[in-house]
């Protein structure tokens, strides 16, 4: 049997929480499946800089990306923002992707917390969140192609392939390079923006 990916693991258990899901005492009353493809390509607030790690520069960022979540069940449907950090090392191609969701539709919304490995600009990941709409929570994975510059593409949420990627995240990062830990505007950020374009991806 494959083993689950530690930093999915690691995810599933934060996803679990927010979800505020427990198996304890009989567990939920009710399972149903769940799927979901989005894009996020609108990208505002977007802030880079860099800091040397021991296996290279990495690039940081953080910015609001807004799209579409596309799906039969409603609590899915409707529009996403998706607040994201990024950690990411071009010479390597790998990085991780963490942040906040939320799809709002007639009915109410649906929100939570997400992370992924970024690989060369595949997103492997996990979400946890709540449906305010039906009070039910949201566990799943996820993927998609990514870019700070470009924002989420081809995503989809419960449904579709996986590639199980994983990595150990540890140590810290020395001190900035003078762009700041999240101050400097895109302008700097392009060889982190053209990292699926180098044959990585």
């Amino acid at each position: 049997m494959p083993r689950k990916p530690l930093a999915v693991l690691a995810a599933s258990v934060s996803a679990l929480a927010v979800a505020g899901i427990g198996l304890a005492h009989g567990g939920p009353g009710s399972v149903q499946a769940a799927s979901a493809t989005f894009d996020a390509a609108t990208v505002t607030d977007l802030h880079s800089g860099t800091c040397a790690g021991a296996d290279g520069t990495y690039t940081r960022t953080k910015a609001t990306y807004t799209g579409n979540s596309v799906s039969s069940d409603a609590r899915l449907n409707g529009t996403l923002t998706v607040k994201a950090r990024t950690f990411y090392n071009s010479t390597t191609g790998l990085g991780v992707v963490q942040g906040r969701f939320r799809v709002d539709n007639a009915d109410g919304h649906t929100a939570g917390k997400f992370m992924a490995v970024d690989t060369a600009g595949s997103l492997d990941g996990f979400v946890g969140g709540w449906s305010m709409s039906a009070h039910a929570g949201l566990v799943g994975s996820l993927t998609a192609t990514f870019d700070p510059a470009t924002g989420f593409s081809d995503g989809q949420l419960g449904t579709g392939s996986s590639t199980n990627a994983a990595v150990f995240v540890s140590g810290h990062c020395g001190r900035d390079d003078g762009q700041g830990s999240g101050g400097q505007k895109h302008h700097q950020h392009s060889k982190h923006g053209k990292h699926r374009k180098n044959g990585k991806r």
